[in-house]
């Protein structure tokens, strides 16, 4: 049976006395309850009885002597804990030894007062009970808490971990997400440092020490995080002091921003190469203006412009990724390609799965990305990832830049 949590409003202290002797047994419960006007006795003249009473009485604490018929005070506390681990247990009895406090202790009891005939002597026991129920509540109240505190946290779409000092002890799954696992487990009990890049690691470990030691939120700081399968994403992090677990830590709320500073690098990239396109002087400076900032908008690409010379579509300008390239002797672009139905059509497209092609220009290409240049070409650009949806925007305002460049060296 396991005892209801406290919530605060009943602060009784329910105490099973458990004593072969029923005269002894009646005067120390009288003694507790008059030191006591929350404690509340019920009494069991034998180990069983106490083990009956425990199914149908919620109790926050056992009190025990030690030598009875039957089942001596040891057996008991053993059956109890088996019941209902977390119970304090007071092995309170007149013929005691150091052997027998050991075995106690072993057992796992709480506390272990030998009987005396004294005033002094009920208070010391009032005093151990009240004190070892607070603490029994004290952590069942932690313990609810933190499970509530899990709870909201795992359901959080922020990526959120709990360290103590470097350690990771918590992740939510967000987190686990973040870091390239699959399980919460993976992160725990591994270094907070392990997944910080190098070059920030003096700056997150200084914000880490400044929380722990003046306990008080820190300010959002950027670094960027080494994932488990090599990715660096660019992230921003804040602290916050917390109690976990009965110990001092540090909460961690991660954002991802490395899509945002992607974009925000796209934007410049794109404005520097739409002003450089609408000062280029050659529609071979257009092209390469164009190669230079799908290079710069892009991780990796290989990246073609086309130029249209009588109904072909020749090679103005190009650039491949490490080991991607167009084959050098290759200017032209075959009439019955992908390339060529597209620029005829006149309408961007998406090749997925280009590698499989048998027809494909170069290897080592999972997608192309195809935009006419209306009349004047082709923009032709491959990647090994594959295109997001503001790469491919990003493409087609360039490739509009590009069309109306050539378009004013036209006039």
């Amino acid at each position: 049976m396991e005892t209801p949590v406290d919530d605060g409003a009943d602060r009784t202290i329910r105490v099973l006395l458990v004593d072969d002797q029923p005269d002894l047994a009646e005067v120390t419960g009288l003694h507790l309850e008059n030191r006591r006007d929350s404690f509340e006795v019920v009494l069991a003249p034998d180990g069983p009885t106490a083990l009956d009473r425990l199914e149908a009485t919620a109790v926050d604490c056992v009190v025990s002597d030690y030598e009875m018929p039957g089942m001596d005070g040891l057996e008991l506390l053993r059956a109890v804990t088996e019941r209902e681990p977390s119970l304090p247990f007071i092995l309170y009895t007149g013929k005691g030894s150091e052997e027998i406090a050991s075995e106690a202790i072993s057992a796992g009891v709480t506390d272990y007062l030998q009987k005396r005939t004294t005033s002094e002597q009920y208070d010391v026991l009032a005093n151990r009970i009240e004190n070892a129920v607070a603490r029994r509540r004290s952590e069942r109240a932690r313990e609810e808490s933190e499970g509530r505190y899990r709870t909201l946290v795992d359901a959080s779409p922020h990526a959120i971990l709990v360290h103590y000092g470097e350690t990771i002890v918590y992740v939510n799954d967000t987190m686990v997400r973040m870091f390239g696992f699959e399980a919460q487990s993976q992160a725990h009990g591994t270094a907070a440092m392990s997944y910080v890049h190098p070059d920030d690691r003096d700056a997150v470990r200084e914000r880490m020490r400044l929380v722990l030691d003046d306990r008080e939120e820190s300010d959002w700081i950027a670094w960027r995080l080494l994932r488990d399968d090599g990715e660096i994403r660019e992230v921003e992090s804040r602290g916050t002091p917390v109690v976990y677990d009965g110990q001092r830590a540090v909460q961690v709320v991660v954002r991802d921003l490395t899509d945002q500073r992607r974009r925000e690098r796209q934007l410049g990239a794109l404005n520097g190469a739409l002003d450089d396109l609408a000062a280029a002087d050659a529609r071979t400076a257009v092209g390469e203006t164009a190669v230079d900032a799908v290079v710069t908008l892009l991780e990796a690409p290989t990246v073609g412009v086309f130029e249209a010379v009588e109904g072909a579509l020749l090679e103005l300008a190009v650039a491949g990724a490490d080991g991607v390239g167009f084959p050098p002797d290759a200017r032209g672009l075959p009439d019955d390609s992908v390339e060529m139905a597209a620029y005829r059509a006149g309408t961007p497209r998406l090749v997925d799965s280009y590698a499989a092609r048998e027809d494909r220009l170069v290897d080592g290409v999972a997608s192309v990305f195809l935009f006419p240049l209306d009349d004047d070409g082709l923009l032709w650009v491959g990647s090994r990832e594959g295109f997001a949806s503001a790469d491919r925007d990003a493409l087609e305002i360039l490739g509009r830049a590009v069309v109306a460049a050539f378009d004013r060296l036209d006039d």
